[in-house]
Protein backbone atom coordinates (compact mmCIF):
# COMPACT_ATOMS: atom_id res chain seq x y z
CA UNK A 1 0.00 0.00 0.00
CA UNK A 2 2.97 2.18 0.81
CA UNK A 3 4.09 1.51 -2.37
CA UNK A 4 1.16 2.28 -4.14
CA UNK A 5 0.55 5.58 -2.94
CA UNK A 6 3.92 6.96 -2.38
CA UNK A 7 4.66 9.36 -5.64
CA UNK A 8 8.19 8.82 -5.89
CA UNK A 9 9.74 5.08 -6.81
CA UNK A 10 11.96 2.69 -5.86
CA UNK A 11 14.63 4.15 -8.46
CA UNK A 12 14.12 7.72 -7.55
CA UNK A 13 11.78 8.53 -10.92
CA UNK A 14 8.44 10.06 -10.12
CA UNK A 15 5.17 9.25 -12.70
CA UNK A 16 5.96 12.40 -13.94
CA UNK A 17 9.23 11.99 -14.93
CA UNK A 18 8.62 8.51 -16.84
CA UNK A 19 5.81 9.63 -18.61
CA UNK A 20 8.05 13.02 -19.52
CA UNK A 21 10.55 9.70 -21.04
CA UNK A 22 8.05 8.17 -22.90
CA UNK A 23 6.77 11.34 -24.12
CA UNK A 24 10.41 12.06 -25.34
CA UNK A 25 10.59 9.12 -26.67
CA UNK A 26 7.44 9.64 -29.07
CA UNK A 27 9.22 12.45 -29.98
CA UNK A 28 12.18 11.35 -31.19
CA UNK A 29 10.64 8.52 -33.38
CA UNK A 30 8.11 10.97 -34.86
CA UNK A 31 11.14 13.04 -35.97
CA UNK A 32 12.85 10.48 -37.37
CA UNK A 33 10.03 9.27 -39.30
CA UNK A 34 9.64 13.11 -39.98
CA UNK A 35 13.90 12.99 -41.62
CA UNK A 36 13.07 9.79 -43.36
CA UNK A 37 9.96 11.06 -44.80
CA UNK A 38 11.90 14.51 -46.05
CA UNK A 39 14.02 12.08 -48.33
CA UNK A 40 11.68 10.37 -49.72
CA UNK A 41 12.18 11.80 -53.11
CA UNK A 42 15.70 10.10 -52.55
CA UNK A 43 13.88 6.57 -53.20
CA UNK A 44 12.29 7.74 -56.33
CA UNK A 45 15.54 9.30 -57.98
CA UNK A 46 17.37 5.86 -56.93
CA UNK A 47 14.35 3.66 -58.38
CA UNK A 48 14.43 5.54 -61.67
CA UNK A 49 17.93 5.61 -61.65
CA UNK A 50 18.34 1.62 -61.10
CA UNK A 51 15.61 0.90 -63.69
CA UNK A 52 17.54 3.58 -66.23
CA UNK A 53 20.31 0.91 -67.68
CA UNK A 54 17.47 -2.02 -67.28
CA UNK A 55 15.36 -0.15 -69.90
CA UNK A 56 18.39 1.00 -72.13
CA UNK A 57 20.01 -2.47 -72.37
CA UNK A 58 15.82 -3.67 -73.52
CA UNK A 59 15.92 -0.90 -76.18
CA UNK A 60 19.46 -1.88 -77.36
CA UNK A 61 20.21 -5.65 -76.78
CA UNK A 62 22.72 -6.06 -78.71
CA UNK A 63 25.31 -3.10 -77.82
CA UNK A 64 28.02 -4.41 -75.43
CA UNK A 65 28.75 -1.31 -75.10
CA UNK A 66 25.74 -0.49 -73.32
CA UNK A 67 26.13 -3.51 -71.59
CA UNK A 68 29.05 -2.68 -70.11
CA UNK A 69 28.82 1.17 -68.98
CA UNK A 70 24.99 1.58 -68.78
CA UNK A 71 25.18 0.54 -64.72
CA UNK A 72 28.16 2.83 -64.26
CA UNK A 73 26.74 5.79 -66.14
CA UNK A 74 23.70 5.57 -64.48
CA UNK A 75 24.49 5.60 -60.83
CA UNK A 76 27.48 8.39 -61.91
CA UNK A 77 24.98 10.56 -63.07
CA UNK A 78 22.40 9.66 -59.97
CA UNK A 79 25.19 10.42 -57.81
CA UNK A 80 25.48 13.78 -59.15
CA UNK A 81 22.03 14.39 -58.89
CA UNK A 82 21.49 13.70 -55.74
CA UNK A 83 24.81 15.81 -54.55
CA UNK A 84 23.14 18.42 -56.39
CA UNK A 85 19.40 18.38 -55.15
CA UNK A 86 20.58 18.46 -51.41
CA UNK A 87 22.92 21.15 -51.38
CA UNK A 88 20.19 23.40 -52.80
CA UNK A 89 17.68 21.98 -50.33
CA UNK A 90 20.00 22.62 -47.77
CA UNK A 91 21.05 25.94 -48.79
CA UNK A 92 17.19 27.05 -48.91
CA UNK A 93 16.59 25.35 -45.73
CA UNK A 94 19.68 26.22 -43.80
CA UNK A 95 19.68 22.36 -42.26
CA UNK A 96 22.33 20.19 -42.48
CA UNK A 97 21.16 17.11 -40.79
CA UNK A 98 18.96 16.09 -38.05
CA UNK A 99 19.69 17.05 -34.48
CA UNK A 100 17.92 14.47 -33.09
CA UNK A 101 20.05 10.86 -32.57
CA UNK A 102 17.05 8.69 -34.42
CA UNK A 103 17.73 11.22 -37.32
CA UNK A 104 21.12 10.68 -37.28
CA UNK A 105 20.23 7.15 -36.74
CA UNK A 106 18.42 6.76 -40.29
CA UNK A 107 20.91 8.68 -41.91
CA UNK A 108 24.23 6.47 -40.75
CA UNK A 109 21.94 3.56 -41.57
CA UNK A 110 21.61 4.78 -45.48
CA UNK A 111 25.10 5.99 -45.34
CA UNK A 112 26.43 2.85 -45.04
CA UNK A 113 24.04 1.15 -46.96
CA UNK A 114 24.85 3.36 -50.04
CA UNK A 115 28.46 2.70 -49.04
CA UNK A 116 28.39 -0.96 -49.01
CA UNK A 117 26.34 -1.30 -52.06
CA UNK A 118 28.79 0.84 -54.23
CA UNK A 119 31.58 -0.78 -52.90
CA UNK A 120 29.89 -3.91 -53.69
CA UNK A 121 29.01 -3.27 -57.19
CA UNK A 122 31.86 -1.74 -58.14
CA UNK A 123 34.01 -4.87 -57.25
CA UNK A 124 31.09 -7.13 -59.24
CA UNK A 125 31.78 -4.56 -62.24
CA UNK A 126 35.59 -4.69 -62.13
CA UNK A 127 35.27 -8.49 -62.08
CA UNK A 128 32.13 -8.79 -64.40
CA UNK A 129 30.60 -10.87 -62.36
CA UNK A 130 27.23 -8.20 -62.05
CA UNK A 131 25.37 -11.22 -64.47
CA UNK A 132 25.37 -13.93 -61.22
CA UNK A 133 22.41 -14.25 -58.98
CA UNK A 134 24.15 -13.87 -55.96
CA UNK A 135 24.91 -10.50 -56.89
CA UNK A 136 21.53 -9.38 -57.39
CA UNK A 137 20.16 -11.01 -54.45
CA UNK A 138 22.83 -9.28 -52.67
CA UNK A 139 21.93 -6.02 -53.21
CA UNK A 140 18.00 -6.06 -52.85
CA UNK A 141 19.02 -7.78 -49.44
CA UNK A 142 21.15 -4.92 -48.51
CA UNK A 143 18.18 -2.16 -49.09
CA UNK A 144 15.98 -4.72 -47.27
CA UNK A 145 17.99 -4.67 -44.41
CA UNK A 146 18.27 -0.96 -44.20
CA UNK A 147 15.06 -0.64 -44.88
CA UNK A 148 14.35 -3.37 -41.78
CA UNK A 149 16.79 -1.41 -39.68
CA UNK A 150 14.61 1.97 -40.02
CA UNK A 151 11.68 0.51 -39.33
CA UNK A 152 12.67 -1.57 -35.91
CA UNK A 153 14.15 2.30 -34.67
CA UNK A 154 11.20 4.15 -36.08
CA UNK A 155 8.52 1.24 -35.06
CA UNK A 156 7.09 2.13 -38.58
CA UNK A 157 5.30 -0.95 -39.62
CA UNK A 158 5.12 0.71 -43.06
CA UNK A 159 8.52 0.68 -43.96
CA UNK A 160 8.86 -2.91 -41.85
CA UNK A 161 6.22 -4.03 -44.69
CA UNK A 162 8.53 -2.66 -47.78
CA UNK A 163 11.62 -4.45 -45.61
CA UNK A 164 9.91 -7.67 -46.02
CA UNK A 165 9.14 -6.81 -49.63
CA UNK A 166 12.87 -6.54 -50.30
CA UNK A 167 13.90 -9.30 -48.23
CA UNK A 168 11.38 -11.91 -50.18
CA UNK A 169 12.75 -10.59 -53.33
CA UNK A 170 16.12 -11.29 -52.51
CA UNK A 171 15.39 -14.75 -51.46
CA UNK A 172 13.06 -15.43 -54.40
CA UNK A 173 15.86 -14.95 -57.11
CA UNK A 174 18.02 -18.17 -55.77
CA UNK A 175 14.27 -20.57 -56.53
CA UNK A 176 12.78 -18.60 -59.30
CA UNK A 177 13.86 -19.39 -62.76
CA UNK A 178 16.57 -17.02 -64.72
CA UNK A 179 13.22 -15.70 -66.75
CA UNK A 180 12.01 -14.27 -63.57
CA UNK A 181 14.83 -12.68 -62.44
CA UNK A 182 14.04 -9.20 -64.53
CA UNK A 183 10.47 -9.03 -62.95
CA UNK A 184 11.26 -9.37 -59.76
CA UNK A 185 13.74 -6.55 -60.11
CA UNK A 186 11.53 -4.17 -61.54
CA UNK A 187 8.86 -4.82 -59.04
CA UNK A 188 11.12 -4.22 -56.28
CA UNK A 189 12.44 -1.04 -57.54
CA UNK A 190 8.62 0.23 -58.60
CA UNK A 191 6.94 -0.47 -55.08
CA UNK A 192 9.93 -0.97 -53.07
CA UNK A 193 12.09 1.90 -53.70
CA UNK A 194 9.48 4.42 -56.34
CA UNK A 195 6.12 3.11 -54.49
CA UNK A 196 7.62 4.14 -51.25
CA UNK A 197 9.60 7.05 -52.09
CA UNK A 198 5.96 8.45 -53.44
CA UNK A 199 4.18 7.34 -50.25
CA UNK A 200 7.03 9.30 -48.20
CA UNK A 201 6.37 12.29 -50.20
CA UNK A 202 3.13 12.01 -50.00
CA UNK A 203 3.05 12.13 -45.89
CA UNK A 204 5.47 14.98 -45.92
CA UNK A 205 2.95 16.99 -48.18
CA UNK A 206 -0.24 16.00 -46.07
CA UNK A 207 1.24 16.65 -42.74
CA UNK A 208 3.03 19.98 -43.40
CA UNK A 209 3.84 20.16 -39.92
CA UNK A 210 3.77 16.49 -39.26
CA UNK A 211 3.87 15.23 -35.89
CA UNK A 212 3.93 11.69 -36.30
CA UNK A 213 2.98 9.58 -40.04
CA UNK A 214 0.06 7.38 -39.10
CA UNK A 215 1.24 3.75 -40.73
Amino acid sequence: RDRMTNPEPDNGKTRDELVQRIALMETMIAEGRKSTVRYGWIFVLWGLIDLAPVGWQLVVPHSRWVMNWSWPIAIACGVAIQFIVMTILRRRSGVVCSSNMRGRSMSAVWSMMGLTAMLYFAGAMIEHKTWQISFIAAMLMFVGMAHGTSAVILRWWAQGLVAGVWLAGGVAMFFVPVDYWLAIFVAEMCFGMIGFGLYAMWLERHDAGMVQPHA
